[in-house]
């Protein structure tokens, strides 16, 4: 029996440590009460949680009773271990290794033992065990729940658990999903550089190419056994009630809206703590932009276009890298405004007026594989028409990556688009 009582708390420290590392610093040693809730019912603890060495670790005991596991602890080696379901964990006093499944994996602190308690840092295991993790900072309480639904593009999705199988369906769900260190089992592949972008590749061996993101392969998905399809309603609208049969979906709006999508695939896999990071660099590094570009944003117009192998051109003035542009406070032609439309079609040279900005980005790219695209943009870039632009005359016209600025459409290749302004803005 206490076995049993040290498994369950020890579980619940697990999930404990992903929402305590969330937690102010400064609140924990101004000695604040911290309290936790496990599916909304309240949770005592014998021992409270302690900040050592900067790492939040905590007792093992009281939680760990409301979690189905057993732990096992050998006093002669200071091994912890852990068995829930098929998972196991093990766990040793003083070393920042331990593992998961038999797979070694970093520790942010060491276990250790304070006045007769074992001490363990339990982000990582939260997770590993299937319980969702958050803080709520208005009452200063870590919220645990093995049980969660969410609201998307396409209704209401309940969860039973921390998903492990993940199957991605969007380019920039995948990498989303990269960022948040989620090997999906099966994504749907990179429009260009299959299967996947360059920059993906490190955190991509071995999962199944799904083919395109417009036309999924719904047989490969039911064979992957997924827990949580991971979609947009924007791609997959028509295959919902197919997909939400084989697994729980979750559905975003859009495939563009790179901050939304991050934020919700990030709460669905139980890696806020990541996106929060992740957000917090990007916004101090979108302020120093801001700050180094000064007024000249809000009076420069920028035109994002693209040639298509029809042999016209388009502008945009909605999508990924608009939203981008314009967080950053750039203005915006107002011939392509006057449009009122979000994709403007230019079919013909003479209304090659729509393309011009003070800065022109074209991010053309050869998708059909044959060349023929880029004999458009040289019969178009090549006319006089073209060469009378004022971003033409002015040499600001730009081609840039089409991985970052348009395909890829998730939080990394933000970061590279930004970082890609620096340079065509002289800001570095």
């Amino acid at each position: 029996m206490q076995s049993f009582t040290r498994i369950r708390a020890f579980i619940v420290m697990l999930a404990l440590t992903i929402v305590l590392a969330a937690v102010p610093l400064t609140a924990t040693a101004a000695g604040k009460s911290i309290g936790v809730t496990l599916d909304g019912k309240s949770v005592s603890f014998d021992s409270k949680p302690q900040i050592v060495g900067g790492s939040t670790l905590v007792p093992y005991r009281a939680l760990a009773e409301k979690l189905g596991a057993k732990v096992k602890w050998d006093q002669n080696s200071g091994k912890i271990s852990l068995t829930k379901g098929s998972k196991t964990v093990e766990l040793t006093i003083g070393s920042k290794t331990a593992k998961i499944a038999g797979k070694s994996v970093a520790l942010d602190a060491a276990p250790v033992t304070k006045n007769g308690a074992t001490l363990v840092p339990l982000r990582f295991l939260g997770e590993s065990l299937g319980v969702w993790v958050s803080w709520k900072a208005s009452t200063s309480t870590v919220v645990l729940e093995t049980k969660k639904t969410f609201t998307h593009a396409m209704g209401k999705t309940t969860l039973n658990k921390v998903p492990e199988r993940v199957v991605v369906l969007f380019n920039g769900g995948v990498d989303i999903s990269v960022l948040l260190k989620v090997k999906p089992v099966g994504a749907v592949e990179s429009y260009v550089e299959q299967p996947w972008y360059k920059y993906l590749r490190a955190g991509m061996s071995n999962v199944k190419n799904l083919g395109d993101e417009t036309q999924p392969s719904v047989e490969s998905i039911v064979a992957l056994k997924p827990d949580v399809i991971i979609g947009s309603k924007m791609r997959h609208e028509k295959i919902y009630s197919q997909l939400s049969a084989i697994a729980p979906t979750i559905m975003t709006e859009d495939i563009y809206s790179w901050k939304t999508n991050l934020q919700t695939i990030a709460e669905v896999l139980n890696k806020e703590s990541i996106s929060t990071a992740f957000i917090k660099d990007w916004n101090n590094r979108v302020a120093d932009f801001k700050s180094k570009i000064g007024t000249k944003a809000r009076n420069t117009e920028v035109s994002i276009i693209r040639f298509n192998p029809d042999g016209s051109a388009r502008a945009y003035m909605e999508g990924f890298a608009y939203n981008i542009l314009d967080e950053l406070g750039f203005a915006h032609p107002a011939a392509q405004k006057a449009t009122g439309k979000g994709f403007i079609g230019v079919t013909t040279k003479e209304q090659i007026n729509l393309l011009d900005g003070d800065y022109i980005f074209d991010f053309t790219t050869d998708w059909v594989g044959d060349g023929g695209v880029y004999k458009v943009q040289q019969d178009w870039t090549g006319s006089d028409l073209w060469k009378n632009l004022d971003a033409v005359k002015n040499k600001k016209y730009y081609k840039v990556d089409v991985v970052s600025w348009n395909m890829s459409g998730g939080a990394m290749a933000a970061k590279m688009m930004l970082d890609d302004l620096y340079f065509y803005f002289d800001l570095d």
